[in-house]
């Protein structure tokens, strides 16, 4: 199964679409507690219902000020303010109070706004051609470095929602990863125990070191924004975005009901790799044994 969004335009040399940070210093990291593609939930009337993040969530405090990482046209909306850059390209900036006029123009690194009352945090989005791209891509959000690894903190076998014992695998079985990665600067309190998502997570199955289940991707977030209705195809039951004081649980479906009757019976080992936009990985694996009947039946 393969999870990616659809293709935008990001050929330009890194250097011709690296912008600064929306807050100051802007040659300065800030803390993120929100990355990019991960999991939100949202509660209404009509139930609850899912969505991919579009965006990162700088923290900040209350009333900071907030500036435009690239001149523009401004657009102002409930909760936030728009500057477009020009035909296809938009920064939008979410939970901020302006005092510009709408369609006035402002150049980059010009104050727009400041953080509203009870956000503790700016919403920063990137839009190219209608399809909203990850700001920590290379060549996005810049200066950026992210030194942390990934972390594949579990690796689940189950077959209609129950453990699967690893020892004797039939049948149709699940496949899910538990994994997240750290942020590179700690969020303030309560946020400090934020988690990410990784921005790409892959699985591959190994007989005696030989692939018999190439690499596979699970789930990319590396450059554009998914569609809701992916959801349930990226992220398992259990998935559970970062609250404050409570970090998020990010489960992902490496495979759904895979058939353990195309592999001989034997040993073999499940490996899963998740990295962030920067190429640092983390990986982990378990060991399982097919134990079909002979026939190829569970």
């Amino acid at each position: 199964m393969v999870i990616a969004a659809g293709a935008v335009a990001l050929g330009a040399p890194a250097s011709a679409w690296a912008y600064n940070w929306p807050l100051k210093p802007f040659d300065r990291p800030h803390p993120i507690r929100g990355a990019f593609d991960d999991p939100r939930e949202h509660e209404g009337l009509g139930g609850s219902s899912h969505s991919f993040h579009f965006g990162v969530d700088i923290s900040a405090p209350d009333g900071t000020p907030v500036y435009a990482v690239e001149g523009g046209t401004i657009y102002r909306y409930r909760d936030a303010v728009s500057v477009r850059q020009g035909p296809g390209h938009e920064f939008a900036y979410w939970h901020v109070q302006t005092f510009l006029a709408e369609h006035s123009y402002v150049q980059k690194g010009q104050e727009i706004g400041w953080i509203r009352p009870g956000w503790g945090h700016v919403h920063l989005a990137e839009r190219i051609d209608g399809i909203y791209v990850n700001p920590l891509r290379p060549g996005g959000l810049e200066p950026f470095t992210d030194a942390t690894t990934p972390v594949v903190d579990a690796i689940s076998v189950t077959a209609a929602g129950a453990p699967v014992g690893l020892a004797h695998v039939t049948g149709h079985i699940d496949l899910i990863a538990d994994a997240y990665d750290l942020p590179p600067l700690a969020p303030p309190p309560p946020w400090e125990d934020t988690r990410w998502t990784p921005a790409l997570v892959r699985w591959r199955i190994l007989d005696d070191g030989r692939d018999v289940v190439p690499w596979e991707t699970a789930a990319d977030f590396r450059t554009t924004l998914l569609q809701p209705d992916q959801y349930e195809l990226v992220y398992a039951p259990g998935t559970r975005q970062d609250h404050p004081g409570l970090p998020g649980d990010f489960r992902f479906w490496l495979s759904h009901d895979f058939d353990t009757t195309l592999l001989p019976n034997d040993t073999y080992r499940l490996e899963v790799a998740a990295s962030d936009t920067r190429g640092n990985t983390g990986r982990a694996f378990v060991e399982f044994t097919v134990a079909n009947r002979p026939g190829g039946k569970a």
